[in-house]
């Protein structure tokens, strides 16, 4: 075998192998196996809880009234902010900082896994003062991708704490 060809493959074994062991893995992918959850607080965060209770419908996640052994989420509050980020050589807001909070714990039974938590969730984006109709509709846009973002990364959080016994 030539010199080359056995330094790639050396190469590539290595990669691979400090891939695996940094705790790579792809986003998305879901370990443990979430049959039911119990939502609390609905009222908190609605726009959030109404993307987040349909996002764990579709993976088959059933809603269920409180039980003892059922992980319950609860959501406590949701705040936006909205900044001006960058500004244009007349002094007006030329982009903004769009920033989405989520404060949330998990129960499992009377035993707190995780309490007071809060996720983020942020986005620029640029404003046309000559269309500012385009640049409200990207905003409301940006705002729900960012729910969707936050409801992505609370479905991360009970996966975690559903593999755990308290």
């Amino acid at each position: 075998m030539s010199s080359p060809k056995l330094c790639i493959r050396s190469a590539l074994l290595t990669f691979f192998v400090s891939l695996a062991g940094c705790g790579f893995q792809l986003v998305g992918f879901e370990s443990g196996d979430l049959k039911s959850v119990h939502l609390v607080g609905l009222n908190a965060a609605p726009l959030t809880a109404r993307i987040f209770r349909q996002a764990l419908e579709e993976r088959g996640t059933t809603i269920v009234p409180f039980e003892e052994e059922v992980i319950s989420v609860h959501l406590h509050d949701e705040r936006s902010f909205l900044r001006s980020f960058a500004t244009t050589n007349v002094q007006s807001a030329a982009e903004y900082e769009l920033r989405l909070e989520l404060d949330f714990s998990i129960l499992k039974g009377e035993n707190i896994l995780l309490e007071d938590a809060t996720l983020i969730s942020h986005r620029y984006h640029d404003v046309d003062p000559n269309n500012l109709s385009a640049s409200q509709e990207e905003q409301d846009l940006l705002l729900f991708e960012m729910r969707v973002n936050l409801a992505e990364q609370l479905i991360r959080r009970i996966h975690f704490f559903s593999g755990q016994t308290p």
